[in-house]
C-alpha cells in the first residue's frame, strides 16, 4: 500500500494543537493551550545505553492526553527545533489512541550513535515540556558499568552489570556516595568482578549482586575499578531512595482532566493500580454531572478497570464532570477522589425521517450490482480470478456488493497474494456519527457496495457507480444521505454528483481529495480550477473509450461537472491516510432536483494503489423545514491560521466572531468567500457562530 508520511510516522513532528468548541446557534471556541492539574514525571531504566539497547522510558503525572508523547533528541537539541531521533505516544504506539496519566514506553531499537541524549514527555502532539531526563549511548568498545535500575529503594537488591573490563581476577565493583570519590574513603559495598571477596577468576563481562541493598537514601555512584586499586574504568550513577507506603494510583484516565472535543457518548475508563493495599471494588462510586451512574468495574492483575459510557448523546459543546471515588482494603480505609472535565466536541444529530428511496444493499447478492445500477471499470487487471477475499483479483475491478463480514478477516493483495490485515481499518468507527441522537457506530451492516484502489497490481484505478433515474415529482427539499466509508491516500480522488437529464449535464454534490492538493488563492480562497487542473504525477490516467486520449495527471478528468469557479464550495480536503476522519454519515441538499422527473447519481473512486470507497444505506430524503439537519462549523489548522467552513448546501449564514459569551459583542468576519474564511490564529480563546 502506497501510503505518504504523515505526523504519526513522520519523526519530523509538527506542533499540536487543540481545539474547543460550544454553540450558540452554531458557535466554535479555540483553545490554544492545554491544561492538566498533576505534576508530571519522566524517567528511564538507566542511565547509558549500549547503540541498538532497548531503552524504556517510565513516566507519571502526565496530563492523559492520547496524544501525549515520549520524544528522544540529541541533548541540547530543543523539541520542535528539530525532528526527534525517536518517538513514541504514551500507549507505545505510532497512533496515540488511549491516554496514559502513568506507564512505560520502551524503544525496541534504542538508539545507534554513541553520545548524550535527553527524552521528553510533551504534551498533546505538541512541543510544550512536561518533564525531561538525560541518558547516555555509550562506546559499546569501552569500559562499560551500569546498575540494573537508575532508582532503588532502601534495602532492595543492586545488581551491577559491566562489560570491556581487562579481565584481571582483582578488579572490582565499588559503590560509594556521589561526593566521595574512590581511594578517598571506604566504599559502601564492594565485590569483585567473580562476586566473591576473594576475587580468584577475572571476567571481562558479568554482573555483581549486593543483595542487602544500600540503608540509607541518596544519591550513589556505581564504579568498575581495576586490579584492587582506584583506577575508574567506568562508573554510573543510581538514586536511593526511602521505602514509603505504596499506595494506589490512577495511572490512567479517559478523557484526561480539561479535555476537548469528547465524543457525546463518552467511553470513561480508569486504571487504577494496586499498591500495598488493593483497592476494595465495593467502594466504587462514579457520577457524571453530580448524578451517579454504574460503572463496570472488572479485575486484571494488580489493577482495577474502571469503565462507564453514557446511554443518551451529550449536548454539542457542552461542559460536564466525572468524579470518581473509592477506598483501598485498608483496616482504616483510605478514599480517593479523582475528578476530571471535559468539553464536548461540534457534532451534528442528523434527523431522517422516512426515505423516499433507500438502498442498503443487503439483497444484493455479493459480487453483484443492485437491479438498476451500473458501472464503468478503467481499473488495471492484472489477476482473472474472482476471488472475494483477494483484493488483487478482478472481483474489485469494478464496484461490487460485498459484505462487512469479510473485512474481519485477512485479505490476499498484490499479485504476489500476500496476506494483509490492512482493510479491517475500513470497519473504523468514527464516534462523531449521530443519527437521531444514536451512536451509528457500523456504517457497514451487513452488505454494502465497494470500490477498491488499494493493494491492488497495476498502476490505476478508476471505477464509475452510476445510479438509476429517480422520479422525485412531487418531491421538495430533496437530499442524498448515505454512510460514507472513504480513506483519503494522497492522490486519490472521489466524486459524488447528479444528474436531473439523464447524465447529460452533471451537478456537484462532494469532491474529496488530500488537503494538500487544493489550491487557494493569495487571500485564501479555494480556487476549484486550479485545483482540478493542477498537475500531479502520482494521479490516475486511463483511456477515454470514445477519444482514445490518455487522461489523467489531474483531477479534473475524473468529475462529470464542467470545472468551473463554481465548484470550489464543494471540493472537500480530507486528511492523508486518516482510517476514522472521513467514515461519516454524508447528508446533502439537492436544491435541483426538487420536483424533477429523472434524478441520477454517478460516484467515482481513482486512484495508484490507494485505499477504498464504500457506500451504505443510500437514501433520498425530503426534509421538512424543522427536520434539516443543523449546520456545524468546521475548523482546520492551515499554516498559522484557522480556517473556518461549512457545508456549501448551508446558504444564506453569516459567519460572525466574538471574543465572549457571558458578554457577547458579535461582529462580522470579514474576508468569507462562499462558505469559508481564514482567520489568524491567536492564544487568546475566541468564539464563532453562524447566524441566517
Amino acid at each position: 500500500m502506497k501510503i505518504r508520511q504523515t505526523k504519526r510516522n513522520n519523526p519530523n513532528r509538527q506542533a499540536g494543537w487543540k481545539v474547543g468548541l460550544a454553540f450558540v446557534g452554531v458557535l466554535a471556541i479555540v483553545e490554544m493551550a492545554p491544561a492538566w492539574a498533576q505534576t508530571p514525571a519522566l524517567t528511564t531504566d538507566h542511565f547509558s545505553y549500549l547503540p541498538g539497547e532497548p531503552i524504556t522510558a517510565l513516566f507519571k503525572g502526565g496530563p492523559g492526553n492520547p496524544k501525549d508523547w515520549v520524544g528522544i533528541y540529541p541533548k541540547g537539541i530543543e523539541p520542535g527545533s528539530v525532528g526527534s531521533t525517536i518517538w513514541l505516544y504514551t500507549d507505545g504506539t505510532t497512533g496515540g489512541s488511549k491516554g496514559f496519566v502513568e506507564g512505560t514506553v520502551m524503544f525496541a531499537s534504542g538508539l545507534s550513535l554513541a553520545g548524550d541524549w535527553t527524552a521528553f514527555l510533551l504534551a498533546n502532539d505538541g512541543y510544550t515540556k512536561l518533564a525531561q531526563i538525560d541518558l547516555k549511548i555509550v562506546d559499546p568498545a569501552l569500559a562499560f558499568v551500569r546498575p540494573n535500575k537508575r532508582d532503588y529503594t532502601t534495602g532492595e537488591p543492586i545488581s551491577v552489570v559491566f562489560t570491556n573490563g581487562p579481565g584481571n581476577a582483582k578488579d572490582w565493583i565499588g559503590i560509594y556516595p556521589k561526593d566521595r570519590l574512590p581511594g578517598n574513603g571506604n566504599s559502601l559495598l564492594w565485590n569483585y568482578v567473580d562476586g566473591t571477596q576473594s576475587g580468584t577468576t577475572g571476567k571481562t563481562e558479568g554482573s555483581v549482586n549486593f543483595s542487602s541493598g544500600l540503608g540509607n537514601g541518596g544519591d550513589y555512584i556505581a564504579y568498575l575499578l581495576e586490579n584492587d586499586g582506584y583506577t575508574v574504568l567506568a562508573s554510573e550513577a543510581f538514586t536511593v531512595a526511602q521505602t514509603a507506603a505504596d499506595a494506589l494510583r490512577l495511572v490512567a484516565i479517559s478523557p484526561p482532566n480539561n479535555a476537548s472535543n469528547v465524543p457525546p457518548f463518552v467511553e470513561m475508563t480508569a486504571i487504577v493500580r494496586n499498591g500495598t493495599q488493593k483497592m476494595a471494588t465495593n467502594t466504587v462510586t462514579l457520577t457524571l454531572d453530580g448524578v451517579a451512574v454504574a460503572p463496570g468495574v472488572t479485575l486484571q492483575g494488580d489493577s482495577t478497570f474502571i469503565t462507564y459510557t453514557n446511554s443518551s448523546a451529550l449536548a454539542p459543546n457542552s461542559i460536564h464532570v466525572f468524579v470518581l471515588r473509592y477506598s483501598d482494603d485498608a483496616g482504616k480505609p483510605n478514599w480517593f477522589t479523582n475528578q476530571t472535565s471535559f468539553a464536548t466536541t461540534t457534532y451534528t444529530n442528523i434527523i431522517l425521517p422516512s426515505p423516499i428511496y433507500f438502498e442498503n444493499f443487503d439483497s444484493t447478492a455479493e459480487g453483484k450490482l443492485p437491479a438498476g445500477w451500473t458501472s464503468i471499470s478503467f481499473s488495471d487487471a492484472t489477476d482473472e480470478n474472482y476471488d472475494l477475499q483477494d483484493l488483487n483479483s478482478k472481483s474489485y475491478a469494478d464496484w461490487v456488493v460485498v459484505s462487512r463480514n469479510r473485512f474481519t478477516n485477512n485479505f490476499l493483495s498484490y499479485d504476489s497474494h500476500q496476506s494483509t490485515d490492512d482493510y479491517k481499518r475500513v470497519l473504523t468507527v468514527n464516534p462523531l456519527n449521530i443519527v437521531d441522537g444514536k451512536l451509528v457506530r457500523d456504517l457497514a451492516s451487513g452488505n454494502f457496495i465497494f470500490a477498491d484502489s488499494g493493494y491492488r497490481s497495476g498502476p490505476n484505478q478508476y471505477l464509475i457507480l452510476l445510479t438509476p433515474d429517480f422520479d422525485l415529482r412531487g418531491k421538495t427539499n430533496v437530499h442524498l444521505s448515505y454512510h460514507s466509508l472513504w480513506e483519503q491516500n494522497q492522490d486519490s480522488f472521489a466524486s459524488v454528483e447528479y444528474s436531473i437529464d439523464k447524465g447529460s449535464h452533471w451537478l456537484p454534490i462532494v469532491y474529496m481529495l488530500d488537503s494538500a492538493d487544493v489550491v487557494r488563492t493569495d487571500t485564501g480562497e479555494i480556487d476549484a480550477v486550479g485545483t482540478f487542473t493542477a498537475d500531479h504525477g502520482d494521479v490516475a490516467h486511463y483511456v477515454d473509450p470514445a477519444t482514445g486520449e490518455d487522461r489523467g495527471s489531474a483531477y479534473w478528468p475524473f468529475i462529470g461537472a464542467t470545472v468551473g469557479p463554481e465548484l470550489a464550495p464543494f471540493i472537500s480536503g480530507r486528511i492523508n491516510d486518516d482510517p476514522m476522519e472521513s467514515k461519516r454519515v454524508e447528508i446533502f441538499r439537492l436544491p435541483k432536483a426538487d420536483n424533477q422527473q429523472t434524478v441520477r447519481f454517478r460516484f467515482a473512486h481513482a486512484g495508484t494503489d490507494s485505499w477504498y470507497f464504500g457506500i451504505d444505506n443510500f437514501g433520498l430524503y425530503s426534509m421538512a423545514p424543522g427536520l434539516e439537519t443543523p449546520v456545524a462549523l468546521t475548523l482546520l489548522k492551515v499554516g498559522n491560521e484557522l480556517e473556518i467552513s461549512w457545508p456549501a448546501s448551508a446558504t444564506g449564514y453569516e459567519l460572525e466572531s466574538s471574543d465572549s459569551v457571558s458578554l457577547p459583542q458579535w461582529t462580522k468576519v470579514t474576508g468569507v468567500a462562499g462558505n469559508l474564511a481564514r482567520v489568524p490564529l491567536s492564544a487568546r480563546e475566541k468564539y464563532y457562530r453562524l447566524r441566517k
